[in-house]
């Protein structure tokens, strides 16, 4: 039997038996304090010790974000898919749940730590697709946590980050990530998980995350893996950052247009706090940036990093879903004006340069042709790229194209399509959750995937015994593994075109060190 009671550096815990009492869940054990008062807008501090024995039998609360109400096409089609119950919110939330089949602290089982999506502005780490017995049964521990997400995940003020300790503000949902991180290197093996072989994963904003992770100074040991699920296209371009500056200057100006200070925010309860930076947003602020680059968790973009080889040297895993395009819809632009749109969402302010140097009569136009058509796509080759173009660790690339059955109410999302988020189920092994009629085939190409998955946080390496191989990319071999339920074979990804904007890209970005 796995452990059921161990000992965390706050105080006793207790688990429950999962429905296959061969594992043992822990729910909502908390990796930071209360985010109300004086705590709101702060990095995350320690969580508070407890006398006696914690049952943990129960998910937190959920961190504050807008509720999913039924009424657009959009909205009933997500709370069909992933969110059918609305859980109580509030800032007692920053928990994380582990399952572990370790029956013994000495088992050093390797251990992933999974990062939920969202935009940054939605979701929890105990999301019904999120459930831990199919890696568990794997023989590896799985951690899920929550984070801050919405305004009170990004809300920055010059008066906030004078009192910071690291000069910066903001970018709380990658503070508290990082604080969930480095509780896993702290108490993992006392349910039995290896913290020398921890392996990052997230989803959406989740991958991002990890692309966050892997730039950031502040996550610098605190994992040995990192597999990025539809998020690249923060390397690839279409991601909005802002700088610090702009972050704080939205900051001054919610205040002046509510009229109250940083103090008498932090006086409110959190829910009317969360409630008053909505009304800033919708009444003059205009949206908050979220993403702030200039801070000591982010002090380079990361397209900007993985050029330039800056991201961590580890294995790195990374790949998109069919219906991931439909987050980049083609602007209503014509010839060369398109083309130019598609090389400024990469290159930013650096665009100029590039078109001086390959203009869109000549190969610019090219390249912009050949991004556009890879759509979504062109973000894992950028960070493949900027990993085996630096001589960093193996990289491996996947594209998730099944057929998914069952009719879709939403018009970006076409039936049979792999929506963004399509993944979610197979990865974890829990297709019985979904309301779609999948069949044998789906659930195969979930045991693969599952399988790909831990062998890659065991080993540095996805593939194994019985499954198709899954080659790194390379410069010599740029390879890329298709995910269906008809076929899993590898393909060859290579494009002249990329090659040639890449290798200008690195010249770029280091003429502008």
């Amino acid at each position: 039997m796995a452990i059921v009671q161990t000992r965390v550096e706050t105080g006793k815990v207790r688990g429950a038996l999962c429905a296959n009492p061969s594992y043992t869940v822990f729910r909502g054990i908390p990796y930071a304090c209360q985010t109300s008062g004086a705590n709101r807008f702060a990095p995350p501090m320690l969580a508070e010790s407890w006398d006696g024995e914690r049952v943990c039998d129960t998910f937190s609360d959920i961190c504050f974000q807008p509720v999913h109400e039924s009424g657009t096409p959009f909205a009933d089609f997500f709370i069909k898919e992933f969110y059918p119950y609305q859980y109580s919110q509030s800032e007692n939330s920053l928990c994380l749940n582990i399952w572990t089949p370790a029956e013994s602290v000495n088992d050093k089982l390797p251990v992933m730590v999974w990062i939920h999506g969202g935009g940054l502005g939605s979701g929890y780490g105990h999301e019904m697709e999120f459930d831990g017995e199919a890696i568990a049964r794997r023989g590896v521990v799985l951690v899920t946590i929550n984070y801050r997400v919405d305004v009170l995940g990004w809300f920055a003020h010059p008066d906030l980050s004078r009192e910071s300790g690291h000069h910066g503000s903001g970018n709380l949902w990658l503070l508290d990530q990082i604080a969930a991180l480095k509780w896993v290197q702290r108490n993992i093996a006392n349910f039995g998980g290896d913290p020398a072989n921890v392996t990052i994963f997230g989803q959406s904003a989740g991958g991002i995350s990890v692309i966050s992770h892997l730039i950031s100074p502040l996550s610098e040991g605190l994992f040995a893996k990192a597999i990025i699920q539809s998020g690249s296209f923060a390397v690839g371009g279409g991601w909005p950052v802002a700088s610090l500056a702009e972050g704080e200057a939205w900051g001054v100006k919610a205040c002046e247009i509510l009229g109250i200070t940083v103090q008498a925010l932090r006086d409110m309860t959190g829910q009317e706090a969360f409630r008053a930076l909505h009304y800033a947003q919708d009444n003059g602020a205009g949206p908050m940036p979220r993403y702030l680059l200039g801070h000591a968790a982010l002090p380079e973009a990361p397209d900007r990093a993985f050029a330039l080889g800056l991201a961590k040297n580890i294995p790195v895993v990374v790949g998109s879903v069919t219906g991931d395009n439909s987050l980049f819809p083609q602007p209503d632009l014509k010839g060369q004006e398109l083309l130019e749109h598609a090389l400024e969402s990469r290159l930013g302010s650096q665009s100029s340069d590039f078109l001086s140097q390959y203009p869109i009569s000549d190969q610019g136009g090219d390249i912009a042709r050949a991004i556009i058509q890879a759509g979504a796509r062109f973000g894992d080759i950028a960070v493949a790229e900027g990993q085996a173009s630096n001589n960093h660790q193996p990289v491996f690339v996947y594209y998730f194209d099944t057929f998914i059955p069952g009719h879709n109410i939403v018009p970006f999302v076409p039936d049979g399509e792999a929506y963004h988020s399509a993944e979610l189920w197979y990865v974890f092994g829990v297709l019985q959750r979904c309301w779609r009629r999948f069949d044998g085939r789906h659930y195969n190409l979930s045991q693969n995937m599952t399988d790909y998955w831990t062998n890659f946080a065991k080993q540095g390496d996805p593939n194994g015994n019985g499954l198709p191989s899954w080659p790194a990319y390379s410069q010599r071999q740029k390879a890329a593994l298709r995910l269906n339920e008809r076929l899993i074979e590898s393909e060859d990804i290579s494009n002249p075109l990329f090659d040639q904007y890449f290798i200008a890209l690195k010249q770029l970005i280091g003429g502008h060190r």
